[in-house]
């Protein structure tokens, strides 16, 4: 991975944690994150007309990518009301190269060499530790919304990584998944209840627009960087973003950081260290 490549990834680690902040303190996190993604599509729908026309192969990508980052909300938020954030989220963030890396040997032959397998692994231990803060989880409905959130972003990561690459057109690419990502995601949040939705953006379509802004430079800087990297790679350093969240939270929501989290950083930190190695 190229310096360039692997500042872009942590500066979207750091904008995802962020916006995952807002949606943690907000009091309907579905409908959040569906206000979320529709404005971030018509964000990306201004920017549209700037751009070069997408490579026709792309669109397979698209029809199969974008019902997975729907369905990756929807399993998240599902798994935040049946379980605790604090467990659900390092979960659903850390099995994520997990999945990534068996699939991009399997189906995309990936060149990674056995320290970047084992950095990979450490940072997912790191992440996942943080989901035994306080104790087993027992809750295993959250634990499996969880995991199948893990696996539609592992599936997704892979589709958008091999798609963004047709054509050299990645940022078509990008504004396209979040213009259909934000039209589907708009209308389920309809379907599960339009009046509450529609009350709802009313009430917080600020706040969501610009979160939404957030986050969609967040996934397309990420896109941008699968095009240019390795998948597995940029997969595990992209999730350093639960723990820049867990600093953030220490600083802005005063929660406490004990000898187990620190220990939880220290292992991310390292198998970052050796990425860059």
């Amino acid at each position: 991975m190229d310096t360039l490549t692997f500042i872009v990834v942590l500066c979207a680690a750091f904008l995802h944690s962020s916006w995952n902040l807002l949606v943690k303190k907000g009091s309907d996190q579905f409908r959040s994150l569906t206000l979320m993604a529709a404005t971030s599509g018509l964000i990306c729908l201004v920017a549209l007309p700037f751009v070069p026309p997408l490579e026709p192969r792309a669109w397979w990508f698209l029809a199969f990518s974008v019902p997975l980052h729907v369905g990756y909300r929807i399993f998240l938020s599902a798994g935040y009301r049946y379980g605790d954030m604090s467990q659900v989220y390092p979960i659903a963030r850390g099995a994520i190269p997990l999945f990534v890396l068996p699939l991009s040997l399997v189906f995309l032959n990936s060149n990674i060499s056995a320290q970047q397998v084992c950095a990979v692994l450490t940072i997912c231990a790191g992440i996942i530790g943080l989901t035994f803060l306080r104790g087993i989880p027992t809750n295993y409905r959250a634990v499996g919304y969880a995991l199948l959130t893990a696996l539609f972003v592992a599936c997704f990561t892979l589709l958008d990584s091999e798609g963004a690459k047709l054509g050299e057109q990645a940022v078509t690419y990008i504004l396209w998944v979040f213009i259909l990502e934000g039209a589907l995601m708009f209308v389920v949040g309809l379907l599960v209840g339009a009046a509450r939705m529609l009350s709802f953006t009313v009430e917080n379509w600020k706040i969501c627009m610009s979160s939404g802004f957030v986050m969609s430079l967040a996934h397309g800087l990420i896109i941008w960087a699968l095009a240019r990297s390795e998948v597995s790679l940029v997969s595990a350093l992209r999730e350093s973003s639960v723990v820049i969240s867990m600093i953030l939270g220490a600083i802005i929501l005063r929660e406490r950081l004990g000898f187990q989290k620190i220990i939880c950083t220290f292992l991310v930190v390292a198998g970052i260290i050796v990425i860059t190695i």
